[in-house]
């Protein structure tokens, strides 16, 4: 059984050369077939995102040859070899399952631990199934790293800290409110920042939205994707009181929000907290503001410190998580092992059923006067006598069997049992006479 898995990633190739190799899922179901069709022996898997692409083969029979495997990538995608060859990285065997593994668990990510990736393979195993180009080998493998993957996730802090800005910055806002259903939130600016803050404010179900931005227009669009309302950007005073929490993504040379002005606005609120989120780079928001009674403010370089220390957290996690690897790919060998030495441990006992009935025919046929009685009893000690061989041989079969000596391990293992056989003729014939002995003093 061999495996290879060939790919690059954000950590080998830049973008211009990434987006060259990326497939579609319809380009990369066209791409599975073609390779079925090309190379039917072999199961097949191709993980294809915005940063990286990579080919799982594997074959039970074949060695698979690299080289054959890169230049169908180029034909696929119609591009030269030459153009991404020093940007790729080839895995084999164990190698390979490590990191098929890793990057299942979120620890090859650009951001480490994140989620996302395991949607992506398993839409791209949902697309080699489909295909019919995964067989038992990949279909054990891709349900092995899942599995891994669920247990990095659930048995680490791995993915536990937020490492984005807005998403650290909707877990600050929930440790100041329980419930954001009730919670008017105003957003002030509708560039990209602001556009993600409010997806992770709708996710923790925030409902109530006004959206302003000097640019009418943009507000309309991002209020109408939060299900809130536009209003110009000359009504920001108008909107301050109602404001629960308060997000400022504007380029501006001068602050929106002065202390005064929040001061003024915070006697109208009767002492209910404002968070304020300050995304904006000059800031939009005094640092004064924050020393006011209520008033919980966050700037970018806040935020973005807590990311930095969520960021080390994580990576303080890996080396558990690697261990966690080790157990899986340890599991996973030890099945693979099963698989290689099955059909030699099946030629063994079929080699010795075949000794066994060789020699004891042999031998009760040189026995004549034996009874129907000892001849059964010759026959059950016999079977104990080639369990009794047969067992450490097999037993050592199946412990070299993960390593690539194991057919040569095989093949001395059953030749130490079958050579002696005048050994073990000898060992029946007393067998023999012993029984006959014995039958003889019970009679």
């Amino acid at each position: 059984m061999s495996i290879l898995l060939l790919g690059l990633s954000h950590r080998t190739a830049p973008v211009e050369v990434r987006e060259q190799l990326a497939f579609t899922p319809e380009g990369a179901a066209t791409a599975l077939m073609l390779f079925q069709n090309r190379y039917p022996e072999m199961e097949t898997l191709l993980l294809s995102t915005c940063n990286r692409t990579e080919i799982l083969v594997a074959s039970q029979t074949h060695d698979l040859r690299p080289e054959s495997i890169i230049e169908f990538i180029a034909q696929a995608r119609d591009i030269p070899v030459e153009h991404f060859r020093r940007c790729l990285y080839q895995y084999t065997d164990e190698q390979a399952i490590r990191h098929l593994f890793r990057v299942t668990s979120g620890l090859d990510s650009m951001v480490v631990g994140e989620y996302q990736i395991v949607s992506q393979i398993k839409q791209a195993y949902a697309i080699a199934s489909e295909q019919g180009t995964t067989g038992r080998l990949l279909n054990r493998l891709m349900h092995h790293a899942l599995k891994t993957s669920s247990r990095v996730r659930t048995e680490t802090e791995i993915a536990a800290r937020k490492v984005s800005v807005p998403s650290v910055a909707v877990d600050i806002a929930r440790d100041i409110f329980q419930d954001f259903g009730d919670k008017q939130i105003l957003v002030v600016g509708a560039g990209e920042m602001a556009q993600l803050v409010c997806q992770h404010l709708q996710a923790v179900k925030a409902r109530n939205f006004v959206v302003t931005s000097r640019t009418l227009n943009n507000a309309r669009a991002l209020a109408e994707a939060c299900k809130g309302r536009a209003v110009p950007y000359d009504q920001v005073e108008q909107q301050l009181a109602d404001a629960d929490i308060i997000v400022t993504a504007v380029r501006c040379p001068k602050a929106v929000l002065t202390t005064e002005r929040v001061r003024a606005v915070q006697k109208q609120r009767q002492g209910r907290p404002m968070f304020i989120l300050d995304l904006a780079v000059p800031r939009n928001v005094e640092a004064g503001v924050g020393d006011l009674s209520q008033v919980y403010l966050y700037d970018i370089d806040t935020l973005g410190d807590i990311v930095a220390q969520n960021k080390q957290a994580r990576l303080k996690e890996i080396t558990h998580c690697e261990r966690i690897l080790d157990e899986e790919i340890d599991q996973f060998e030890k099945w693979l092992a099963e698989g290689r030495s099955g059909p030699m441990i099946a030629q063994m006992y079929s080699d010795a059923r075949q000794l066994r009935e060789a020699e004891l025919s042999s031998l009760i046929a040189s026995c004549p006067d034996l009874t129907a009685r000892q001849r059964d009893a010759v026959s059950k000690t016999v079977d104990r006598v080639i369990a009794k061989l047969m067992h450490p041989a097999v037993s050592t079969v199946r412990q070299h069997s993960v390593c690539e000596k194991a057919h040569a391990c095989a093949q001395s293992e059953h030749n130490h049992l079958c050579s002696p056989v005048n050994t073990l003729t000898e060992a029946l014939h007393k067998i023999i006479l012993r029984v006959g002995e014995n039958a003889d003093r019970k009679s």
